[in-house]
């Protein structure tokens, strides 16, 4: 739902039909009826896609193929190169456990489930187990390589030697480095019958068709790093918090710029994007945006997804919305914040959805709800003052935070419609609480903090919210407003002038304290 509407400007209707992402397997359903073929390829889905499409096809006149070559690759001769940067070590400081002992806790795992090797494929998972990180992927710090951990001694990574030199020295106790091209010959040299575990919604349909034709039994089991990873320790939570202090001060920066320095009439997208770079890059233990910022003017707003680019790049005009989403990658924590500000004055609907998207923002904020719940069971909360007048925002309302990893990680979510293997909200979990809104061509509404679960009482669970900046108040319509809902807005922003205040210059702590002011 995210790029509904953005795929529309940006794909050429003649070649394609444009559906929304739900009816994919509706779609599918209706070829049962036709004697077609269906081809893919096995390295690029999962075990838990292709098993569906086995048995959404095998009654029918369909039937799937492999192919051993994929076309687009035969076609697309200019392909980048397989990314080549230097695995470098995410120090204990930041990570907060040793990579031995985060090791032994996965051979627990599998040993208790009678699996003699287990394969890792997820590249967040994998820096996480071995506190590695690198920049194969732009924004992400992570490296190419795979993993097959033995339920004793050292772990066996694949990986392209070039890449590991500086490091080798440093993990050798724990790690045997193979080659990346050597990763199926090993498999190969398993003996029989030995069992090996694979996660079938992470990891591609090849890799049950390689350890089924070596002769191995397959365990499916669930990526035994996911919760690990996804619950953070004491050190990366104080991490975490360190970081957003430090991100919410370039946002109050920012946020001071726009509102009391720019020129509006030579103010564009790209202008304030690079803007806000350059102050985020000032920032101690920065590594680089943890992805491409949102720089949305205007109707580009509506469009959740937007990047901007020197065709599309708008200029600035009185009187209307800039939305801008974006975030770091710190070597103690990954950023991701949101703002919504009018340029100007707004009018009475800009007002009233603003505030119903705050409503949203503030319940998801301070619910209190039981151990073990999903993220589903909590997100109606988001929508329900934009549902009292028939709207929505067509994506989730949450999504985890990895720590110097992923700014999107699972299996933490909160989101309408999770299955039953989605993930639970636990202890130590980082979310994003972002609802929205969007009218389309016209101007777009969200509203995001980083939120931390933490333990209330013995039973329930509730968030800390970690994220600091103002949230503009020429867009609230305070007659919608609650007065705990007030209050909490006025409780934000006190913490937000004390968190920030010492960081700024005289006229930007001057203007945070005018912005923060009780409502």
């Amino acid at each position: 739902g995210r790029y509904t509407n953005q795929v529309k400007q940006e794909v050429d209707k003649n070649f394609f039909e444009i559906k929304h992402l739900k009816e994919y397997w509706t779609k599918l359903e209706k070829y049962k009826k036709e004697k077609k073929i269906i081809a893919l390829d096995e390295s690029l889905h999962s075990i838990n896609e292709v098993n569906k499409l086995e048995k959404i096809f095998k009654f029918s006149k369909c039937s799937l193929s492999f192919l051993e070559t994929n076309p687009i690759d035969f076609f697309w001769k200019d392909q980048p190169k397989f990314p080549n940067s230097l695995a470098f070590l995410h120090e204990e400081k930041y990570a907060g456990d040793k990579t031995i002992n985060k090791i032994k806790k996965i051979q627990y795992k599998i040993k208790q489930d009678s699996i003699d090797y287990y394969l890792l494929n997820t590249l967040d998972s994998i820096a996480w187990l071995l506190n590695i990180r690198g920049n194969d992927i732009n924004y992400t710090p992570l490296i190419c390589c795979y993993v097959i951990i033995p339920k004793t001694g050292k772990v066996e990574l694949f990986i392209e030697k070039k890449k590991i030199k500086k490091i080798i020295n440093r993990i050798d106790k724990y790690v045997n480095v193979h080659s990346f091209k050597n990763f199926k010959l090993f498999i190969n040299k398993i003996k029989i019958q030995k069992t090996i575990g694979i996660d079938k919604k992470e990891s591609p349909y090849l890799f049950k068709k390689i350890c089924k034709d070596t002769g191995l039994k397959i365990h499916y089991l669930e990526n035994p790093c996911l919760y690990l990873k996804a619950k953070k320790n004491l050190v990366e939570i104080e991490g975490a918090k360190k970081a957003n202090i430090r991100d919410g001060v370039t946002i109050s920066k920012f946020l001071y710029w726009l509102k009391n320095k720019i020129d509006i009439d030579k103010m564009d997208e790209i202008k304030a994007s690079q803007y806000l770079l350059a102050l985020r890059k000032k920032n101690e233990l920065f590594y680089s945006p943890s992805f491409e910022t949102i720089s949305a003017f205007g109707k580009h707003a509506a469009l959740p997804h937007y990047r901007v680019s020197k065709k599309s790049n708008l200029r600035f005009k009185k009187n209307q919305i800039y939305l801008f989403d974006s975030g770091g990658q710190y070597f103690d924590g990954t950023t991701d914040i949101t703002r919504t500000v009018i340029i100007g004055k707004p009018n009475n609907e800009q007002k009233d959805r603003f505030t119903r998207v705050l409503k949203g923002h503030i319940a998801i904020a301070v619910v209190k709800f039981p151990k073990n719940s999903k993220g589903s069971s909590i997100d109606h909360l988001a929508r329900k003052w934009l549902n009292e007048i028939n709207c929505d925002f067509d994506h989730g309302t949450g999504h985890g935070i990895g720590s110097f990893l992923s700014v999107h990680e699972g299996p933490q979510r909160i989101a309408k419609n999770q299955g039953q293997s989605d993930g639970i909200l636990k202890e130590g979990m980082i979310v994003s609480n972002e609802p929205g809104y969007y009218k389309e061509e016209k101007y777009g509404i969200r509203i995001e903090n980083l939120i931390l679960c933490v333990v209330n009482g013995k039973n329930s669970l509730q968030f800390e919210t970690i994220s600091w900046a103002p949230i503009d108040r020429d867009l609230i319509k305070l007659s919608l407003l609650t007065k705990d809902e007030i209050a909490w807005i006025n409780n934000y922003h006190n913490k937000v002038y004390e968190n920030l205040n010492k960081y700024l210059d005289e006229d930007e702590r001057n203007w945070l304290y005018l912005v923060t002011k009780p409502l």
